[in-house]
């Protein structure tokens, strides 16, 4: 970009009411005469032919209204950083044409080559010192910040710090707030600590239906913990030893009754084997005397012949033999009915008496228990969820109320970086005062702004002479920023009466009653 612009020579044919007239250009360049003698079109055409606007950037058409013509003409030769360059433009039939050093060229290229000289708004606001005021506020704000670094951090928090006027840095401490948001700032900028902690999608309002959640959800358990009955204070360990004695007696109990029936089962059977044993000792006694009443016949059954001796002696032992046998079988019958008898007397039969009642009662006191049990348990598992739900509700408060100490910190952050860049810009000016930030109150925080006053009057409330002087003080300062020299038109010039201090060429248009038009140059470049 260049550093240094002067103008060299302007010619326009048919521009503006100017059938033709060229201007060579001094230190400072007056025009002067009477009213539409073309001074503020002369002051125009340099920046109609680099750009094809007007002097406040608005597009124009400088075609003649009064008379006829063939083409609109207007070309100017720069000096930009000592080198010259002729820049022309022209309207015949309609149709637009570009020279760059009197060599045609397209539009886009035309465009191109002016851009790469220098700042379209930055050239317009030092040639008209009027431009500037003209724009769109933000548009001003962003060029009055154009050159302006923000304050450093550290400052910031000093002067966020900051407890007595008089302070010296290294006297301050950080409060929490410069204190916390110095330590977030290490890892997070100051715009992405605003998107995490503000914002709709942010932690603050995460955080603040977390925390209605938080205290809805510990009504609501707190509500069902005083439904539940009251606790009886039998201490819970107790309650369960109970609980196990009191199965144990039902268990035992419930036992009792199947051991009655097995033993009288057993007594049954038992009894039924005794009988059966008497009824074939019966059979075997009959057997037995009939046996013993046998009479030894002593002639042969069938002849009828008499037994010789020893036949008889035979047959009387073999009778012996027999009645010695049935009686061995007899007394084992017996000896089988004692031992039965035996096992009979023994077996003890169980009375089981009222004994399903008193189960009836082990049951319910266990209901009892049971029920205590259980709402003991209910009673600590609620008492636990609320105490959680208690705990959850005073972390997300805490959690809240950081977040909110972070965005506070923030806001106290940004308020005071505004007043230090507002104070660093104003201390550029002299008379004009600027505002760059203005507190919303309905959000609590500064907003970029721009507004500009000079001796407390607005800019549209200034006479034509005030806002020369408010024009020119803007020039000043914005070449402190920019470093950019370019010349500086001054039209109306008979309204103003204060001192002109330009870093170079100044061009006056000055109104002359009676006066045709004239153009002096005053120590002319050649």
């Amino acid at each position: 970009m260049a550093k240094h612009v002067r103008l060299i020579e302007t010619e326009v044919i048919n521009f503006a009411g100017l059938r033709s007239k060229k201007v060579e250009y001094g230190d400072v360049t007056r025009l002067s005469g009477k009213n539409g003698q073309g001074k503020t079109s002369i002051g125009t055409a340099p920046v109609w032919t680099m750009y094809g606007t007007d002097l406040f950037g608005n597009k124009y058409n400088p075609s003649p209204t009064n008379y006829e013509f063939d083409r609109v003409f207007a070309s100017t030769i720069l000096q930009v950083d000592g080198v010259p360059i002729k820049f022309a433009r022209e309207i015949e039939n309609g149709t637009n044409s570009f020279y760059i050093n009197d060599v045609p060229t397209k539009a886009k290229e035309f465009e191109a080559a002016v851009a790469e000289l220098f700042d379209k708004d930055e050239f317009l606001s030092f040639y008209n010192p009027i431009y500037f005021f003209g724009r769109h506020w933000t548009k001003q704000r962003e060029q009055i910040m154009k050159y302006t670094t923000q304050p450093a951090k550290k400052d910031v928090f000093q002067e966020m710090s900051r407890k007595e006027p008089d302070q010296k840095p290294k006297e301050i401490t950080l409060n929490p707030a410069a204190e916390k948001l110095n330590e977030l700032m290490k890892k997070h900028t100051l715009d992405d600590l605003q998107k995490i902690h503000g914002g709709t999608g942010g932690q603050k309002s995460k955080l603040e239906k977390q925390h209605i959640a938080a205290q809805s959800r510990t009504k609501t358990l707190q509500e069902q913990l005083d439904k539940l009955p009251a606790s009886s204070g039998e201490n819970i360990e107790s309650l369960q030893a109970l609980e196990a004695e009191l199965r144990e007696q039902i268990k035992v109990a419930d036992e009792l009754p199947a051991k009655a029936y097995q033993i009288e089962k057993q007594q049954q059977d038992v009894a039924y084997r005794l009988q059966a044993q008497r009824d074939q000792i019966a059979q075997s006694k009959e057997r037995f005397l009939v046996l013993h009443g046998e009479a030894i016949e002593d002639k042969c059954p069938t002849c009828n012949q008499g037994l010789d001796e020893k036949a008889v002696t035979t047959a009387r032992e073999n009778k012996d033999a027999r009645v010695a046998k049935a009686r061995e079988a007899h007394q084992a019958l017996i000896d089988k009915r004692n031992e039965l008898e035996t096992e009979l007397a023994a077996i003890v039969p169980i009375d089981v008496g009222d004994l399903p009642k008193q189960v009836r009662e082990f049951e319910d006191q266990l209901e009892v228990v049971l029920s205590d049990i259980r709402n003991q348990n209910a009673r600590a598992q609620l008492e636990a969820d609320v105490a959680a739900a208690k705990q959850a509700e005073t972390d997300t408060l805490t959690n809240l109320k950081e977040t909110v100490f972070i965005l506070d910190a923030i806001k106290s952050y940004k308020a005071k970086e505004a007043e230090l860049q507002a104070k660093k810009v104003q201390s550029l000016f002299t008379t004009l005062t600027i505002r760059l930030f203005k507190y919303v109150k309905t959000k609590g925080e500064y907003e970029p702004d721009f507004s500009i006053q000079m001796n407390g009057k607005d800019y549209l409330a200034l006479s034509t002479g005030e806002r020369i002087e408010a024009g020119l003080e803007l020039t000043e300062v914005l070449f402190k920023q920019s470093e950019l020299i370019c010349p500086t038109f001054l039209d109306d010039y008979e309204s103003y009466t204060g001192p002109v201090a330009v870093y170079d060429q100044l061009i006056i248009g000055d109104v002359v009653r009676g006066q045709e038009l004239k153009i002096e140059a005053e120590v002319a470049l050649k």
